[in-house]
């Protein structure tokens, strides 16, 4: 059984920097509980993809699909002159509650200004019903969920006091805070070094396990993605190029597109073994 369903994904930018980023008949799902990895090249388009899902593309992106369904909703963007008034009402109900995002940098989506326990209060009460008492105990819940321990104590911490590890913890915390059903991660791990990359990877297989929520891992590391993830589609140029089980694309991909990104991988770890060495 699908959670997530598109048929036909295409984007258009009017926009000559980003029009090598445009998204052409893409058509993918995923289940409930499913990490699912989205891989590519930078302007490979699955950033833009997850944009189109979340109804976040700027005005100068002209998407047209055939079909997106998150459950029993459907989230089919307006064509291109349709009203959009309908479309983005229905959005702002199905952005944290139904679909969630984690950014590359969580500086970017954190307000330095405030502390994190209110920005996680504020987001679940913003989207639910509750007192502010509640709400702050499900916040260090959230923390402690996010491996952020004794989170209690941490909430009244501003963003610059913590590490980058920690601030993408926080940011994780706040994209489960209304148990979404459908998670995006965009590069979470990019900017993280080799051990809390580990420990982050380590915590969206536990998140997956306790909540069910199916995740699309978008990533340009191979080696994450094959960690991590059950399925693999292979974006190329827009398109997707190849998709199927982590097992058949790291070791039988069919794509020629695949198997230069898998041979560059290779030699990028043997490089990386050598200066190691040295």
């Amino acid at each position: 059984m699908s959670l997530l369903q598109i048929r036909d994904l295409n984007v258009q930018f009017h926009d000559k920097e980003k029009g090598q980023e445009a998204v052409r008949h893409l058509s993918f799902s995923a289940a409930p509980g499913e990490i699912l990895g989205i891989v590519g090249e930078s302007g490979s388009g699955k950033s833009t993809a997850m944009q189109a899902v979340l109804g976040l593309l700027p005005d100068c992106a002209e998407t047209v699909c055939g079909e997106i369904l998150l459950g029993d909703a459907d989230i089919t963007p307006p064509l291109p002159g349709e009203s959009r008034k309908e479309y983005e009402r229905k959005m702002d109900r199905i952005r944290g509650d139904k679909i969630a995002m984690v950014f590359q940098n969580p500086q970017t989506s954190l307000n330095p200004t405030v502390k994190i326990g209110r920005q996680i209060v504020e987001t679940i009460r913003a989207h639910s019903h509750c007192s502010r008492t509640a709400a702050r105990r499900r916040a260090a819940e959230l923390l402690d969920m996010a491996g952020i321990h004794d989170g209690e104590s941490q909430m009244g911490k501003y963003p610059f006091e913590l590490s980058g590890g920690m601030c993408q913890r926080v940011g994780i915390a706040i994209a489960l805070s209304c148990g979404p059903e459908l998670l995006i991660a965009d590069e979470p791990t990019t900017a993280l070094d080799a051990t809390v990359q580990k420990q982050m990877l380590e915590l969206f297989r536990r998140i997956v396990q306790e909540t069910g929520t199916a995740v699309l891992f978008v990533s340009h590391d191979l080696g994450v993605i094959a960690s991590l993830c059950d399925r693999v589609l292979v974006m190329h140029d827009g398109t997707l190029a190849e998709e199927g089980l982590v097992e058949d694309i790291f070791y039988n991909p069919q794509h020629a597109y695949t198997k230069t990104l898998l041979a560059r991988a290779k030699e990028l770890q043997k490089l990386s073994a050598c200066r190691g060495d040295q």
